[in-house]
C-alpha cells in the first residue's frame, strides 16, 4: 500500500501542472496598437510548479504531499495551455484552455508481481466576461495603468484512475474515476506601462465556491511582459495556485487539498 500511496500522491500533484491560466493575456495594447475596433491577444504558457504541497486522497487512502518539479516532471506525459483575449472599448472577452496528461506503470516490489498503471487527465475550458473599470497614468511621464475585472464559468474535467492488475485470473476494481463540473469564477487585473518594451502585471482569480465539490480555488501571479518585437511579447513571473476539492466515488472519498507554487513562462501576440 505505500507505493499505491506514493504513486497517488504524485499523479494527483502532477495533474495540477494545466492549473487555470494566469490572468495576464494583456487587456493593455502594446505601444502603437490601434485601439479602434476590436483589437485581440493569444498566448501560450506553462506553469512549473517548484514546490507542491498538501494533502490527496484516492479510494479513502490520503497521502502528505512535498514535492519539487523533478518529482511532477518524471510522469508527465503532455501538457498545454492557452489564453485568447479580444477586447472592444472597455469591454473583453476571454477565453482559457488547458489540458495534462500523466501516465506512469510500474511494477510493485511483491511476491504477486503485480502490475500498477496511473492514468491521470486534466482539462478545463473557461469562457468570462471583462470590463476596465480605471484606465488613467501615473508618475512625471504618465505612464498608462488599467484595471480590469473579470467574471465567468470554468467547465472542468479529471479523470484519476488507478489500476491494480494482478498476474492471476481476477484483478482488484480499478480505483477513483472521472469528474466533471461547471463552476463561476472571478478575478482582477492590474497593469502599468514601466517604459517602452515593459508592462508590470498583477493578478487575482477565486473560482469554485462549492461548486462540484470545488470548496475554493485560488490563483495569483506577478510578473511583466516584455515586448521585444511590434505584434509578439514573452511574458513570465510568479504564481501561487491552491485548491481544494473533495468527493466521494464508488471506490471512496476522492479529494485534493493542495498549494503551489513557482514560476509562469509563455509567449503572446497581438492581433489588430
Amino acid at each position: 500500500m505505500q507505493h499505491l500511496q506514493l504513486l497517488v500522491a504524485v499523479a494527483l500533484a502532477t495533474a495540477l501542472v494545466a492549473t487555470p491560466a494566469p490572468a495576464r493575456a494583456q487587456s493593455l495594447p502594446p505601444l502603437g496598437q490601434d485601439e479602434r475596433g476590436w483589437r485581440h491577444a493569444a498566448s501560450v504558457f506553462l506553469f512549473a510548479p517548484l514546490r507542491t504541497t498538501g494533502t490527496s486522497t484516492v479510494a479513502g487512502q490520503s497521502v502528505e504531499l512535498d514535492l519539487d518539479i523533478g518529482d511532477v516532471l518524471d510522469v508527465l506525459e503532455f501538457a498545454a495551455s492557452g489564453r485568447y483575449e479580444a477586447w472592444n472599448g472597455n469591454f473583453g472577452i476571454i477565453v482559457d484552455a488547458n489540458y495534462v496528461g500523466i501516465e506512469q506503470d510500474t511494477t510493485l516490489p511483491s511476491p504477486l508481481r503485480a502490475r500498477l498503471d496511473v492514468d491521470v487527465r486534466q482539462k478545463w475550458f473557461s469562457v468570462l466576461g471583462a470590463f476596465r473599470v480605471m484606465d488613467g497614468t501615473y508618475g512625471d511621464s504618465k505612464k498608462r495603468y488599467v484595471i480590469d475585472l473579470q467574471g465567468g464559468l470554468r467547465y472542468n474535467s479529471i479523470r484519476q484512475e488507478i489500476e491494480l492488475t494482478n498476474p492471476g485470473p481476477v484483478s482488484p476494481p480499478v480505483l477513483g474515476g472521472d469528474q466533471n463540473w461547471i463552476e463561476p469564477v472571478f478575478g482582477a487585473r492590474g497593469m502599468w506601462r514601466l517604459n517602452q518594451k515593459w508592462t508590470g502585471i498583477a493578478s487575482v482569480e477565486l473560482g469554485g465556491f462549492g461548486t462540484g465539490g470545488n470548496d475554493l480555488q485560488i490563483g495569483a501571479n506577478v510578473g511583466f511582459d516584455y515586448q521585444p518585437w511590434e505584434n509578439t511579447a514573452l511574458t513570465f513571473g510568479y504564481r501561487y495556485f491552491s485548491v481544494d476539492y473533495s468527493d466521494t466515488l464508488s471506490s471512496g472519498e476522492f479529494a485534493y487539498d493542495v498549494d503551489q507554487h513557482g514560476p509562469y513562462f509563455g509567449i503572446k501576440y497581438f492581433i489588430q
